[in-house]
């Protein structure tokens, strides 16, 4: 049985999902209803923490995808964050870290997000 830990927080005002164990076809779709219900809840300024995700497959990307999709037609942002280095090959492979900020910890993603969220409200 695939099981996948999710929660979520919000600082400042970055909203943040940490995404815990196998990101796969079977759990693809918990994910996706989760960040949707972040982002209704508390806004488009979505931080991923995948510190605790051990294996994504195309499944898992896909998701990560309609995230920023969405974030980004709402006028917010999405950063990942914390990445290992299986989940990193992945991302990197099918090139997202060049649409999607990574960052080696959630702290400094939030800074970089309040960054791009004062810029967006500055004009």
């Amino acid at each position: 049985m695939h099981r996948l830990g999710l929660s979520t927080r919000v600082e400042n005002r970055s909203v943040i999902v940490a995404v815990e164990g196998e990101l796969d076809i079977a759990t693809a779709d918990d994910l996706r209803e989760h960040i949707q219900v972040a982002i209704d809840d508390h806004g488009p300024w979505l931080i991923l923490d995948l510190s605790a995700l051990d294996f994504m497959d195309s499944s898992g990307l896909n998701v990560i995808i309609n995230a920023y999709r969405t974030v980004r037609d709402t006028d917010g942002a999405l950063a990942l964050a914390a990445l290992n280095e299986r989940v990193t090959k992945v991302v990197r492979l099918v090139g997202l870290h060049r649409q999607v900020p990574v960052h080696k910890t959630v702290s400094t993603a939030i800074t970089a997000m309040e960054a791009l969220e004062a810029k967006s409200q500055a004009g």
